[in-house]
């Protein structure tokens, strides 16, 4: 479907152009126009394929239209109809760029003719644009590959060059599986729309792709951060992004892939963050007291062979707590590490038979998140040490109160089992079982219960907005908060200040 612009001052003239070209039953979308000025500003906003003008009219000839109208869209097609038969008008219109030149009163079959003439050449031309398009589409990302490889050939056309210059920020992604391959067409498509992102994309990998925005933001941590929010409510899937430095020129476009990439790899160490930027890229550094690796794993050892439960869980707590942070160490390093630990683990397991120890090196290697990795070997752990049945109270209770005290000093958190659980360096089951049998409350009654009792406090101790008492106890639904507040207190917040505050 073309658009066309039929400009003629007689409205009688307009009506039937627009007839015949209806019952013609042709490809275009028509509008109308009584004068050039006003043709003009029609064509600022709605871009014409072809104008329909006339050549005698008040103000301004069709002449003067064709010739502002092809300043302004270079690739518009104008035809000339008049009554006018001079040679001087249809060479003038020529000159001036029109396709044809139609006499009053129009015959329905030259105007018919002469618009599948015009239509056909706009098809083509829009085939061949295609064509370039595609083909300059394949060169910039053969370019891009080659970028960010260090392998970009020599003899680049001085437009690609330019168009590897327009790119100033680099964004890398990771995501689930087979989700790219499912529909990275109409992501990248949304994030142009309605991310309004000004960019060129690259495939990497079944998981990974890269954004080459030709803008750079502002705030690099803040876009990031909104950019995951819309993937994760819009395509119902999370992932990871790696926001780049400020690029400036082509040549620092490897530069800004590799320092995404090793930015990404922070992930490892941070499984619940997931937006890393060059705003953020501090690393912690590694402490100088640390113990080393072949003397932890020699306690480790004792212990396993001494049946130790609480010296075990202690030295493994330690080798999580040396490796939890990434202190300028890579993955493979701290697999490898990890790998160590679970060959010496397995043997002492009480049953080996589930699952085989290639299998669960196999498994680690591949593993993207330090805290699954640090979960299985807990629970390989805990099975050795609950085989041994000497798992001490006093052990258990200081895990207990270690997680009771965090929740006391941070109730007004997000606070999860997972969350917890990684604190004390157990699994959520198991510290969920722990927890109920020393206190005979659920984590969630206990955290519900911390915050309950603070509100109250506040509630009588303050002037506080009790909308602004539930938000500082944890709770941002405010209609969540008052039903949890009357469930345990039997009463709304506003009933229990009137009464308790007398």
């Amino acid at each position: 479907m073309f658009k066309m612009l039929i400009v003629d001052d007689e409205s009688t003239e307009r009506e039937c152009i627009s007839y015949l070209i209806q019952s013609a039953d042709l490809p275009l979308e028509l509008k109308e126009a009584d004068s050039a000025s006003a043709a003009l500003a029609l064509l600022q906003d709605w871009h014409a394929d072809i104008l329909f003008t006339d050549i005698r009219m008040p103000a301004s000839s069709g002449l003067d239209l064709a010739r502002q109208a092809a300043e302004l869209l270079p690739g518009i097609k104008t035809i000339i109809f008049s009554s006018y038969a001079e040679f001087e008008y249809a060479r003038t219109a020529m000159t001036l760029g029109a396709v044809s030149y139609i006499l009053k009163p129009v015959v329905p079959a030259e105007l018919e003719s002469t618009l599948t003439d015009v239509i056909q050449l706009l098809n083509e031309e829009r085939e061949l644009r295609l064509l370039q398009d595609t083909q300059q589409s394949y060169m910039l990302q053969y370019t891009l590959q080659g970028c960010i490889n260090g392998t970009l050939p020599t003899g680049i056309s001085p437009e690609i060059i330019l168009l590897l210059n327009s790119f100033h920020q680099v964004v890398l992604l990771d995501f689930p599986p087979h989700f790219l391959e499912k529909s990275y067409a109409v992501f990248y498509e949304k994030l142009r729309c309605e991310m309004q992102l000004d960019m060129e994309t690259l495939n990497l990998s079944a998981t990974q792709s890269l954004l080459f925005l030709r803008r750079q933001a502002d705030d690099a941590h803040g876009f990031g951060c909104s950019l995951h929010t819309y993937i994760r409510e819009h395509f119902q899937t999370d992932c990871y992004l790696s926001i780049s430095h400020p690029v400036h020129g082509y040549s620092n476009l490897q530069d800004a892939y590799t320092f995404a990439e090793q930015q990404m790899e922070q992930r490892f160490w941070n499984p619940e963050t997931h937006v890393f930027s060059y705003e953020r890229a501090d690393l912690p550094g590694k402490s100088q007291d640390e113990l080393d690796d072949n003397a932890i794993l020699s306690m480790i050892k004792r212990c396993l062979c001494d049946k130790d439960g609480a010296g075990l869980t202690q030295n493994l707590n330690m080798l999580f707590q040396k490796y939890r942070q990434p202190a300028n160490q890579s993955q493979i390093f701290v697999k490898f590490v990890f790998s160590n630990l679970i060959t010496t683990l397995y043997p002492f397991l009480p049953d080996n038979s589930e699952t085989s120890l290639d299998t669960l090196i196999t498994e680690l290697y591949i593993q993207q998140d330090i805290l699954e990795i640090i979960r299985t070997i807990q629970s390989m752990a805990e099975k050795i040490v609950k085989n041994y049945g000497t798992a001490s109270a006093l052990d258990i209770r200081r895990e207990i109160v270690s997680t009771q005290n965090y929740i006391n000093q941070n109730y007004s958190r997000d606070l999860s089992v997972e969350m917890l659980a990684s604190l004390v360096y157990l699994t959520p089951d198991y510290l969920s079982r722990l927890f109920k049998k020393s206190t005979g409350k659920s984590l969630s009654q206990y955290i519900r219960q911390v915050r309950m009792e603070r509100a109250g406090e506040l509630l009588r101790t303050t002037n506080r907005k009790v909308i602004d008492i539930g938000t500082s106890v944890g709770y941002a639904n405010y209609s969540y908060f008052c039903q949890s507040f009357r469930e345990y207190f039997g009463r709304s917040p506003e009933k229990y200040r009137q009464e308790e505050s007398l």
